[in-house]
């Protein structure tokens, strides 16, 4: 498999005008200030760093960004014209990085984050409880009770469900120092691949680098997965629901309960659709590498775009019995304008 290098590229320079309306290169102090709303990649040849820059200002442009920072770039090194950048984009009005604490609402002494906070946070516990809760602020205080008996500066309620009348809740719990949590981006391993499946086998932290439905996503926790990892299981809590009471009288009982089977969580890739309906998507170089490819092939020929590049390997790699591909090289021909592109097929 070919492979590239990878170059990180540390961002000196302060914003630069580059029209009345193009997207805004950040600084690397800036970009840490800010939280990022999206990540995307370009590809091209580019000559200088100031091509790439003004590619990929372009295409924040188009994803209604106002500036983008870029992380890295990977060279060919068979070609260094070539390269695939990497940059996280920022809206208008970009929240800053971190939140206060003072804008965090606060039950029982436990503080309680919003996602956008506590998806990016390693938990080091998980509350599950059932029980009858007349309003959110009961249920809240049901589960910062619990959270601050484990020693948790903030919760999560990651998900609740009606059982009867009761409500069974989920919530994470975080210590204040939390560690960022290592989240499967784009660059999880499909579940359906053959590495898919290998992964999974070994289970443990490999098992976490597969894209598969329900277990590890950017975007959603896994309760399966955390409950199995801290040996958790559902307390219920039998309160009683005379509503001339001021306290309820609790006994507390641990039970198992049917879990909901969760949605499939899936990384969106770019995919190629034959005219017969036939598909096939595409590998980012992240992916490729934690991959082993069965076959590489290459062809040749005058293509402008990157849409005519991957639909061209994408055809080419359905065609070879493969399920996934990555661009892996695109050389340049010395004389004239063509192209020969190698591709990396997967199972």
């Amino acid at each position: 498999m070919a492979s590239l290098k990878t170059t990180f590229i540390v961002v000196t320079m302060a914003l630069f005008p580059l029209s009345s309306f193009a997207a805004q290169q950040l600084t690397e102090e800036q970009a840490k200030e800010l939280q990022s709303f999206k990540s995307i990649t370009i590809r091209g040849a580019f000559y200088t760093d100031n091509d790439y820059v003004l590619a990929m200002s372009k295409a924040a442009d188009k994803e209604g960004a106002v500036s983008f920072f870029i992380t890295t770039t990977n060279i060919s090194p068979s070609n260094d014209t070539l390269r695939i950048v990497y940059a996280k984009l920022y809206k208008a009005d970009a929240p800053k990085a971190e939140e206060q604490t003072e804008n965090l609402r606060k039950f029982e002494g436990v503080y309680e984050y919003p996602k956008s906070k506590a998806i990016r946070l390693e938990p080091f516990n998980i509350v599950r409880i059932r029980g009858y809760f007349p309003n959110e602020y009961d249920m809240n205080q049901a589960i910062a009770k619990e959270a601050s008996a484990k020693g948790a500066y903030a919760f999560y309620i990651d998900s609740r469900s009606e059982l009867g009348s009761n409500i069974q809740v989920a919530a994470y719990l975080f210590k204040k120092d939390a560690p960022e949590r290592k989240l499967q981006p784009e660059d999880a391993i499909p579940y359906d691949s053959e590495a898919g499946q290998q992964a999974l086998a070994k289970g443990g932290d490999a098992a976490m680098q597969v894209e598969k439905p329900g277990y590890y996503s950017p975007s959603a926790f896994n309760e399966k997965f955390y409950a199995d990892k801290f040996n958790n299981k559902v307390k219920v809590i039998d309160q009683s629901t005379d509503k001339m009471k001021t306290s309820a009288a609790t006994s507390i009982h641990e039970s198992e309960v049917t879990k909901v089977a969760a949605e499939p969580q899936r990384v969106n890739r770019y995919t190629v659709t034959l005219s017969d309906g036939r598909k096939i998507q595409e590998l980012n170089d992240a992916t490729a590498a934690k991959m082993v490819a069965f076959d590489t092939i290459k062809f040749r020929g005058y293509y402008v775009t990157d849409q005519e590049i991957s639909y061209q390997a994408g055809k080419r790699a359905i065609d070879a019995g493969a399920k996934y591909y990555h661009i892996a090289r695109v050389a340049h021909d010395s004389n004239g304008p063509n192209i020969t592109v190698f591709v990396d097929l997967y199972r």
